[in-house]
């Protein structure tokens, strides 16, 4: 694993950007809130990449067509979107190898279990949350 000097906005907006197409045809246009400062991570570049495209190709699929991206100043990213077809107790299972929302859409359900385990990897934290209609995603990384 190679670390590096990662800074998050900049990560975000080139994560965004790889992603612009498949959310456009998704009619998702993403609601982006970044902080002035610079907050900064040592972190795998590529890891965090493969973390983002798994976190925003999951919220292509699965919103009902919204998504909001908001880093914190604390380092703290929280996607969320809105997802009708969602409970609680799926919210919860994102996580686990070869879960998928709905089986008949397909998809090893891999993605965010790689996307725990890149995170981990890197002594972050990833959960969700499925509160009022809408599944919230964070994703923090603190300070080495």
């Amino acid at each position: 694993q190679h670390c590096e000097a990662v800074e998050l906005g900049a990560a975000l907006e080139e994560g965004l950007s790889a992603h612009y197409a498949a959310l456009k045809a998704g009619g998702i246009t993403p609601d982006v809130t970044l902080p002035e400062q610079k907050i900064i991570r040592t972190l795998d570049r590529n890891h965090f990449s493969r973390i983002l495209s798994n976190i925003l190709g999951n919220a292509v699929k699965y919103s009902d067509g919204d998504l909001s991206v908001v880093l914190r100043e604390n380092g703290e990213m929280v996607f969320s979107n809105a997802a009708r077809d969602l409970t609680a107790v799926t919210a919860g299972k994102l996580f686990d190898r070869f879960f998928t929302v709905e089986t008949g859409r397909g998809g090893a359900g891999l993605g965010l279990s790689i996307a725990r385990l890149l995170t981990e990897r890197m002594g972050g934290s990833i959960s969700s949350e499925y509160r009022d209609g809408r599944l919230f995603i964070r994703l923090r990384f603190d300070q080495p």
